[in-house]
């Protein structure tokens, strides 16, 4: 029997992104996936039009129906749309101990638009410390922790931050760097250097990806740097993979079916 994982994240009807792409990111790794929205977002892959965030009693109801009944081995966090979202997802992972969780603390989405509403440094900061791995990309490093990042001591710098925050380990990813392909992983103990050939493809989702790939790597029970390892190297093969779904939008979504090597 596989484990079961939680994703917590928006929906995105195009499946590029968000709860869709996460749940098939954790059946190609072999995990199950429950999932839950904190958002409904009206969008393609090229643009978001508008968001509506669930209400707080549906969000609760929802992880406690299916946390009081079922083994949860680890989980995926991604938009977060405001405040007393972050909180009530806070307050019942920290009620009920659950380990592996990874957050990627998207603020803006891959088309530029806004995915947080009100004090997003905040609502950030109030998860740091459940998170096993955060996966900030260099815009969001920067403006969460309020370093410009240009060079590689800049990102050291502001994976410290995130570090002394109170998660065990980070990894900023380097697509936004002036050396493409190069992300930083960082834990209590160090640090390393994780460099892969850039692809020149425009690819939706790609953050949610990654996250969702080191969760589920978690949860198969790989150890936080190889659990990184591993989901980078899944999705540079899947970027490789993607494709147009429409002749009228421009950005490519992801096709999580990859050798079988991939998810062991």
């Amino acid at each position: 029997m596989s484990k079961n994982g939680l994703i917590i994240a928006g929906f995105d009807p195009s499946a590029g992104a968000g709860l869709l792409m996460d749940i098939k990111i954790f059946s190609t790794i072999g995990v199950y996936a429950f999932a839950v929205p904190t958002a409904i977002v009206e969008e393609n892959t090229d643009t978001v039009r508008s968001m509506t965030g669930m209400r707080p009693s549906v969000l609760r109801g929802q992880l406690d129906i299916l946390l009081d009944h079922a083994p949860v081995a680890g989980v995926k966090i991604g938009m977060l749309f405001n405040m007393s979202t972050a909180r009530l997802i806070g307050t019942i992972l920290s009620r009920r101990r659950l380990t592996n969780i990874v957050l990627d603390p998207v603020l803006v989405s891959s088309s530029g638009a806004p995915l947080v509403r009100d004090s997003r440094k905040d609502s950030i900061r109030a998860l740091l410390p459940l998170c096993t791995v955060v996966t900030p990309n260099i815009p969001e490093a920067s403006d969460l922790s309020g370093i410009t990042i240009r060079t590689k001591n800049d990102m050291l710098r502001a994976a410290h931050y995130f570090i002394t925050r109170g998660t065990a380990a980070v990894v900023i990813k380097g697509g936004h760097f002036a050396e493409k392909g190069l992300d930083l992983y960082m834990d209590r103990r160090r640090h390393v250097f994780l460099k892969a050939r850039p692809l020149r493809k425009d690819v939706h989702g790609t953050g949610c990806i990654l996250s969702s790939a080191i969760t589920a790597y978690l949860i198969r029970g790989h150890a936080p740097l190889d659990a990184v390892r591993k989901a980078k190297a899944l999705t540079h093969q899947i970027i490789r993979n993607s494709r147009t779904v429409s002749p009228a939008l421009h950005r490519f979504v992801a096709m999580p079916v990859v050798p079988a090597k991939f998810t062991t």
